[in-house]
């Protein structure tokens, strides 16, 4: 028993000297002192709780029977891989290059065509028609001169929204002179009218100056165009007429009536242009009256072909 003691005694020096030289050995050189008591405790410190092994369980839980048997899943069906088709593919057709600019567009506004106004057909007859039997005949080459009181009623577009309105009115009196000659002729053709009329209230570029002729002999590439522009009628001194065509568009305008015109379009303060400017008379334009070997007494009534004068004048004079 004795000899237990001592062989105990014996082995547990030896565990501290051999702690003793390895904590001398490692502490050796690193001049933090000396590591041994460290060492030392430990070594006899004996085991923590941390170097305790878990216990194990003797017997492991038995795991619980499965009730069935699992289901195998489907094995996956594999499709049949597609057989690739060659698609044939067209080389793009190849692009002419140019070496010009590609073109601007146009800021040109758009030309618009004005639409001629309607008239009736000149009337005419070729030269192998007689002219008019009758009374007519005699007054051919005559003149008539007095005096043409002219009412003007005058108008603008110068309202906000740019509609006509009313601009004011004139009453005048001017000499006139009228003239009747045969039906004129050109082209082969004849006026279909009993005669031809020329009346001119007035010097033509007099401001409220008119001038109204029934027809015209105008120069073309092909010889002399007759133009006609009044369809009249005529019974035992009573004549009747009315205006049928412009000819504005062979630039041949012959009934015009002459007006000022402002130099600034609704700025009358900064005053009109000299000696007027001549308005073609519109279509429609009407003369009535008597028109005998002794004298005449007509009126007209009409308005120009833009719409800013409007005239009403009596004519009376002799032969």
């Amino acid at each position: 028993m004795i000899r237990a003691r001592n062989i105990r005694k014996r082995a547990a020096l030896a565990a501290t000297s051999t702690g003793l030289a390895l904590a001398l050995l490692s502490g050796c050189g690193d001049g933090k002192g000396s590591p041994a008591a460290d060492t030392l405790a430990t070594t006899s410190a004996g085991p923590s709780v941390a170097d305790t092994p878990p216990s194990v369980p003797t017997t492991d839980p038995a795991p619980a029977p499965p009730t069935s048997a699992p289901t195998p899943p489907p094995a996956p069906t594999r499709s049949a891989d597609p057989t690739p088709t060659a698609t044939p593919t067209t080389a793009p057709s190849p692009v002419r290059t140019t070496s010009r600019p590609p073109s601007r567009p146009s800021t040109a506004p758009p030309v618009v065509t004005p639409t001629p106004r309607p008239s009736t057909p000149a009337p005419t007859r070729a030269l192998t028609t007689a002219p008019p039997a009758g009374g007519a005949s005699s007054l051919w080459g005559g003149q008539y001169q007095g005096t043409t009181r002219v009412t003007v009623q005058l108008y603008d577009y110068c309202s906000l929204n740019g509609a006509r309105r009313p601009a004011g009115s004139q009453t005048y009196s001017m000499p006139t002179t009228l003239t009747v000659t045969r039906p004129r002729e050109a082209g082969g053709l004849r006026e279909n009218n009993p005669f031809a009329l020329l009346l001119s209230v007035g010097q033509p570029t007099q401001t409220g100056a008119f001038t109204l002729g029934t027809s015209a002999a105008v120069a073309a590439s092909a010889g002399q165009l007759l133009l006609t522009y009044w369809q009249l009628s005529w019974d035992n001194g009573n004549l009747r007429g009315q205006l049928t065509d412009t000819h504005a568009r062979e630039a041949a305008a012959l009934n015009l009536v002459n007006w000022a015109t402002l130099l600034v379009p609704c700025r009358p303060e900064l005053g009109t242009l000299p000696g007027g400017m001549p308005h073609s008379v519109a279509v429609g334009a009407s003369l009535s009256g008597q028109l005998t070997a002794a004298g005449t007494s007509l009126t007209a009534k009409g308005s120009s072909d833009d719409g800013l004068v409007e005239f009403a004048f009596e004519f009376s004079g002799s032969r």
